[in-house]
């Protein structure tokens, strides 16, 4: 069993199961301290940003340290070279642009290698309770399913000169815990993922939300709120009587109006997108 204290409290605040654990969110829901990952139980599956295996060492890291020391070497041959046949000024001068390259080369190698590490501790693991995301340098979240509540799921198409042609996924976590987080767009698996976080969480909120909005409450999505009166924008109200079709299409939704006016409203500004269209088709 693990508490966790607030600095300013005798006691635990908000208890919570974490499978056969405890744990305690503190004030503002900030953790003084998280239990250790041995204290989780095992996880169901975890997904890396880029794993650092024994394998990289051989086929990456020792040709790149290699490829440094070739000027290092190179520059020792031209020093005692110089030395020996022409003096110290000789060897000097002969050698020290090798020992330039040398140098700019560490200082390359050695942000890739910060690199490498930083995106090897880039992880999710994912418990039968919740989450558990590790960003370096060493901070860590812990998310119950429970707490988890709106996901925003949107892609991007990066090009360049029509040389470069990506697609980045981006989904972002809204809890009542922290600001919301964002999972790296490049980790592996990433629709895997993206349809667990969303099969646990949207199996719990869409009853809810669903119920509320059967009970005339308005329901926020991002951006948009939805009740059965109104659709809510950030700057105007308007009565679904005046709506003509709503449809989603390249990251962007698009709200058309019977006044032939349309509205574009940014997927990454929305959360429970699939809930919110669901609840669109089926009640209004």
């Amino acid at each position: 069993m693990v508490y966790i204290f607030h600095k300013r409290a005798n006691k635990p605040k908000l208890v919570y199961n974490l499978g056969n654990q405890k744990t305690a969110r503190c004030f503002k829901g900030r953790f003084v301290k998280l239990p250790k990952r041995s204290e989780l139980g095992s996880p169901i599956t975890k997904y890396h940003l880029q794993q650092l295996l024994w394998k990289d060492l051989l086929r990456v890291f020792i040709p790149l340290i290699l490829i440094v020391l070739a000027p290092v070497g190179y520059g020792l041959w031209r020093t005692l070279y110089g030395y020996s046949n022409f003096g110290p000024a000789a060897a000097a001068s002969w050698g020290r642009n090798w020992f330039l390259i040398a140098g700019g080369l560490v200082i390359a190698l050695l942000f890739y290698t910060l690199r490498r590490l930083s995106r090897a501790h880039t992880w999710i693991e994912i418990y039968s309770w919740g989450l558990y995301l590790h960003y370096p340098p060493g901070r860590k979240r812990l998310l119950q399913w429970e707490d988890i509540q709106g996901i925003t799921s949107y892609s991007i198409n990066k090009r360049f000169l029509r040389i470069i042609n990506q697609k980045k996924y981006y989904l972002s976590l809204h809890s009542r815990r922290y600001s919301p987080l964002h999972c790296h767009p490049d980790i592996n698996n990433r629709e895997g993922l993206k349809k667990t976080i969303k099969k646990q969480v949207y199996n719990r909120i869409r009853p809810k939300l669903l119920n509320a909005f059967k009970a005339g409450q308005r329901i926020p999505f991002g951006d948009i709120s939805i009740s059965k009166e109104m659709l809510f924008l950030p700057k105007q109200e308007i009565p679904w009587d005046y709506v003509e079709a709503i449809s989603v299409e390249k990251g962007i939704l698009n709200i058309a109006l019977s006044t032939q006016k349309e509205m574009d409203i940014p997927i990454r500004k929305l959360q429970n997108l699939e809930i919110l269209i669901h609840i669109i088709k089926t009640e209004i």
